[in-house]
């Protein structure tokens, strides 16, 4: 099985955020060591991509990520695909190693079936919204294994997610779960597998996304982000995505963004600010 764009396609550079997953499809710039507190697949369109995890470089047709795993990327063409899949939502241990076990059986056909959910999410309905579920079938022709989290830690992640530019201390939310503060950060890391202060400075800058298309300037992304000024910004941004947010703005003048709008039982339990960012980088959802 083989699939070759079309000219239409070539020129169709997506990028579908969910609140769970993230879809990409695009040109790679030159990152420099990235660090996603999510797991990455990357799907290489035409030429190899090289790949080092800090045991060297490997060169691959896709390649799998760990959540919160340093690397670096690189492709001679710069074309490529990238899912991003939370952690906290979705089982990222075993979809690794059921992705891995596909890719070892055949790589080709995994990237084939990969590349042709490119062109159906190409084509799908901007305005319509796809489940977890269906975003799986596309890509993966089967839902991935879904991860429940102990509720006292889903209720402070669902909390961080939708209040990523507000600050929002360990104690505020160990009060709210009713935990005394070591207790409380304690169950976030066994829960979560990473500590809150990391997982909070990866859905900060997971946030910037929103953003990449808007008008406004660097500083005011950076305050809306949450981010207290623009070198703090820069700072953070480069340490996880190996990017300036310059680099990244400037890489998505030309990027199709697609917002997937929670459903209205989700909607109407979110706070106003989160409500405020879907609406806004929702209107921005343009192509250049």
């Amino acid at each position: 099985m083989s699939f070759t764009p079309s000219k239409q396609q070539e020129g169709g550079r997506l990028m579908l955020i969910g609140t769970h997953r993230v879809f990409y499809y695009g040109l790679l710039g030159k990152p420099g060591v990235r660090n996603f507190g999510c797991a990455t697949l990357y799907v290489s369109e035409r030429e190899p991509l090289q790949i080092n995890l800090g045991d060297g470089w490997q060169t691959h047709y896709l390649a799998w990520v760990p959540p919160y795993t340093p690397h670096r990327i690189r492709i001679a063409d710069r074309h490529l695909a990238v899912v991003m899949l939370e952690p906290e939502y979705t089982d990222t241990d075993m979809a690794g190693t059921c992705i891995s076990y596909k890719l070892r059986e055949s790589a080709s056909y995994v990237k084939a079936r990969m590349l042709e959910g490119v062109s159906r999410l190409q084509q799908h309905t901007p305005g319509s919204r796809l489940s977890d579920e269906e975003f799986d079938e596309l890509l993966f022709r089967r839902s991935l294994p879904r991860r429940t989290l102990d509720p006292r830690v889903s209720r402070a992640v669902v909390h961080i997610c939708e209040n990523t530019a507000d600050p929002c201390s360990a104690s505020f939310l160990a009060d709210m779960e009713r935990l005394s503060l070591s207790r409380f950060l304690h169950l976030f890391k066994a829960e979560a597998g990473v500590c809150l202060r990391k997982y909070r400075a990866w859905r900060r800058a997971r946030s910037l996304l929103y953003h990449v298309r808007s008008a406004s300037t660097l500083t005011d992304i950076a305050m809306e982000t949450g981010y207290p000024d623009s070198t703090h910004f820069s700072h953070s941004i480069r340490r996880i995505y190996g990017l300036t947010p310059r680099d990244i703005v400037s890489g998505s003048r030309r990027l199709m963004i697609r917002v997937q709008v929670p459903d209205s039982n989700e909607f109407s339990a979110m706070s106003a600010a989160s409500s405020r960012k879907l609406a806004f980088a929702s209107a921005a959802m343009v192509q250049g």
